[in-house]
């Protein structure tokens, strides 16, 4: 492979403007098939398969025209009165009227009214209706009275009120600004007659905002990083641009994938902060490399090789990183799968640039590449012809190295031990969706939600619903017997499969209202709903507590067991839905995804590892540290985000249910790059210094000073890409967006614990202390395993070679 990489790099560099200009109507292309084929991106987040989903699909068939539950335009509007009032005096009465009134004037298309107006006294009505409605039924008076009680819209102490509607749009990640802004300005009337008047509800979330400076900021840092690396002003700027060009590729294809699939606006910031990240440091390790070969070889040569060994390090880490992102469609989730899928398609095409249009660049510039030099950085001369420092012998990274090499036992000890007790605030880690009740407590929704706790019972803000399908139903049932031998013939009409089958299914209906409602933790259930064929009902289903409560959980997790039941007693088939449900339900899918996950990506990749660096423990080494360096980023994930350590967030909170996934293959595809990075030029120096034969002090000898000076070689550049990552990563911890925020941070948390505490401490302490069995692996594995010499073996001995007989020695080799 290195061969073959040495003569693209060197082919491209020698045909420079072919490369150039394919590239540049490439970029062409791709813009205007991302400005002819694109359509919008969505805010909706896909998801299917899930059982939760599925009895959304059976609401669909059975209630069709119903909204969505879960994703209708819905809006709740709370009203709660000043300390010592109530709502239902006179002053206030009319605030809610004007309130109201403002809303059904100023927004057109509004639908879902059922339950819309003054909750005063729209509760009041829909109250009389139901006790009504239920006792010409045949229920207890009693029993009719507590259903209406479980969704009244006033407070027993008639200081909280709400009233619901839904906007015109079809889902909720459809509702416009302007219909936004008629619900605040409603707010604004109601809270100026003194009233606090909130607003939340699936329609009433915030719009999805961008900001464009988290990739300015994350690419200024970048420059001046590589300014200090290089040392001069043009080759700094080199990667920035081939990035540039990578990310702008990626994002185009992202946006003409959108003609064929339906994407979310999140998954092109995933692709633009992975992409970034890892086009700028592919760049910066094969022009650190062509740095380095160019004082001794023709331009060609020193590209050729630069893009053969460093460029087989980037291939290598390039297919780990892709191959972590791609395997997130293990989870199932749809918008998961697009933005793993989308931020791999970056990833690949930042390679590609790196591999070919860089060496080209390389070729049209040539020793330009090194002007702009900033006297005194990176080994340049300082002022006044002060000589250069030679960073070859004198660097921090050697020093360092030397430390770790003089008590590596103790070094190794100090990274477990601190990342270990990083990683100790996971075992508290909470997941959830985002909803109004964990949102920012200084917004609207939360206040809303807040509110309704307050005054109608913290439940109130996760309903379930059974949906109950009864086209299977079993008139035979002895446990529906009782039911129908109450219900009178006159009581249902004759349909084609008689009457005992419509009894059978209202009983069906009743039943599971009754095992449902017995259910502990279950404050409530009652029908709410019974299509115009009664082959169907909805039964609405109250929890005691709110939907970030665990106990909820273990609540839906008995309610499904009972559906269970139900349906094995009636023949009828019962779903379980609701916000809770589905998340529930994602949680639970990306858990259930996580074993297998982890054994396809990390064993892939130790599995790669053991092929290049034609060791065992090297790579189980990698393995574990990569571990330890995630977990500690979870911890440090969970301290801030959900215990509100720092107070970078004011409002702490469960951590979102997809983000471990996500978090453990996008930083385990990057925890292999900088082990790609550094251990293949430690790789490279032990097959110089180690011959066949040697004895084991020689080994070992070969092991201790090749890990020396490997990582000498390549700290810096590694130290520089891993600065260039975490400022790209953390530069998106200012945008709006919680999940970009959250995975900002717990992105540049685990670069920061992974190359600067795994990589460049606790790799080569344990080197030193494995000593001769470092780069052991049995014989018979050995021939059997592909030699893929990522290090450029063949290569090296070649130029070596070449050098020695005088080849590419003379001052116009030397970069200007």
């Amino acid at each position: 492979m290195a061969t073959f990489l040495y003569r693209l790099g060197k082919w491209s560099f020698l045909n420079k403007w072919k490369v150039i200009i394919a590239w540049l109507l490439l970029f062409a292309a791709g813009a205007a098939g991302a400005a002819t084929l694109s359509k919008p991106l969505s805010s909706d987040f896909q998801i299917s398969g899930t059982p939760s989903i599925d009895a959304l699909e059976s609401l669909g068939e059975n209630f069709p025209g119903q909204s969505d539950p879960v994703q209708a335009p819905s809006v709740n509007l709370v009203f709660k009165a000043p300390d010592g009032q109530r709502l239902d005096e006179d002053r206030n009465m009319a605030a809610i009227d004007e309130t109201v009134a403002y809303v059904e004037d100023n927004l057109p298309g509004i639908k879902g009214t059922e339950r819309f107006g003054n909750p005063v006294t729209v509760s009041k009505s829909q109250t009389e209706q139901i006790v009504s409605m239920m006792t010409e039924m045949g229920l207890p008076e009693e029993r009719a009275t507590a259903d209406a009680h479980n969704v009244r819209l006033l407070s027993d102490d008639a200081r909280i009120g709400y009233t619901t509607f839904q906007f015109g749009a079809e889902t909720s990640m459809q509702v416009t600004d302007a219909e936004r802004s008629v619900v605040n300005e409603a707010l604004e009337l109601g809270r100026s007659k003194g009233l606090q008047v909130e607003a939340g509800g699936p329609g009433f979330g915030d719009p999805i905002e961008i900001k464009t400076t988290s990739e300015i900021i994350g690419i200024g840092v970048a420059f001046v990083v590589m300014l200090v690396t290089f040392g001069s002003l043009v080759s700094a700027g080199m990667p920035v641009i081939t990035a540039v060009i990578g990310v702008g590729l990626g994002t185009f294809l992202i946006l003409m994938a959108t003609r064929f699939a339906e994407l979310n606006e999140v998954t092109p910031i995933m692709a633009v902060m992975i992409g970034l990240a890892v086009g700028i440091d592919y760049a910066l390790f094969i022009l650190s490399r062509f740095k380095q070969e160019r004082r001794r070889l023709p331009g060609p040569e020193a590209a050729g090789l630069a893009v053969g060994t460093a460029g087989s390090s980037v291939l290598f880490a390039g297919t780990t990183v892709f191959t972590a992102l791609v395997a997130l469609v293990l989870a199932r989730i749809e918008f998961l799968s697009w933005m793993g899928l989308s931020a791999a398609a970056t990833v690949a095409i930042a390679v590609l640039v790196a591999i070919t249009l860089l060496p080209a660049l390389l070729g049209l510039l040539g020793d330009k590449v090194f002007a702009g030099q900033i006297p005194g950085v990176a080994g340049n001369p300082g002022p006044g012809n002060r000589p250069a420092k030679d960073l070859d012998t004198r660097s921090l990274g050697r020093t360092w190295v030397n430390t770790v090499r003089r008590a590596p036992a103790v070094v190794m000890a100090g990274v477990v031990i601190f990342l270990g007790v990083c990683s100790l605030p996971v075992l508290d880690m909470e997941m959830s969706l985002p909803s109004d009740s964990n949102g920012d407590k200084d917004t609207t929704q939360r206040k809303s939600a807040d509110l309704m706790a307050e005054g109608f019972g913290a439940g109130v803000n996760a309903p379930f619903l059974l949906v109950v399908d009864a086209h299977t139903v079993n008139p035979d049932s002895e446990a529906l017997g009782p039911y129908m031998s109450l219900i009178p013939d006159d009581a249902v009409e004759e349909g084609e499969e008689g009457v005992d089958k419509q009894k059978a299914a209202l009983s069906s209906f009743l039943y599971a209202m009754e095992r449902a409602g017995s259910v502990s933790g279950i404050r409530h259930a009652q029908l709410v709903g019974v299509n115009d064929d009664m082959t169907a009902a909805q039964i609405l289903a109250t929890p005691e507590t709110g939907p970030d409560d665990q106990y909820t959980v273990d609540t839906a997790h008995a309610l499904r067991e009972t559906d269970a039941e139900i349906e094995d007693a009636t023949g009828a088939d019962v779903g379980l839905t609701g916000f809770t449900a589905v998340q529930m339900d994602i949680t639970e899918e990306l858990a259930n995804a996580m074993p297998l996950y982890l054994a396809i990506v990390v064993g892939l990749a130790i599995l790669l590892l053991i092929i290049v660096f034609r060791s065992i423990l090297v790579p189980l080494v990698a393995g574990l540290g990569f571990l330890l360096s995630v977990g500690a980023a979870f911890g440090a994930t969970v301290l801030v985000f959900q215990k509100g350590v720092t107070g970078l967030v004011n409002t702490p909170g469960p951590i979102l249910s997809f983000l471990p996934i996500l978090l453990i293959g996008v930083t385990f595809g990057l925890a292999m790059d900088y082990q790609v990075f550094l251990v293949t030029r430690m790789r490279e120096q032990y097959m110089r210094l180690h011959r066949p034969g040697d004895s084991p002090e020689a080994v070992l000898d070969a092991v201790d000073e090749s890990t020396v000076e490997g990582f000498a070689r390549g700290a810096r550049v590694v130290t520089a890409a891993a600065i260039i990552m975490i400022a790209v990563f953390v530069a998106f911890i200012d945008q709006p967006l919680p999940f970009i925020k959250i995975f900002g941070f717990a992105l540049g948390a685990a670069v920061l614990f992974d190359a600067f505490f795994v990589r460049m401490a606790l790799v080569p302490a344990t080197m030193f202390i494995l000593g001769t069995t470092t780069w052991w692996m049995p014989k018979w594995l050995d021939r059997i395993l592909p030699n893929l010499d990522i290090e450029g073996e063949a290569l090296e001995r070649q130029f070596e070679g070449r050098v020695a007989e005088g080849y590419g020695s003379g001052k116009d080799h030397a970069p200007a």
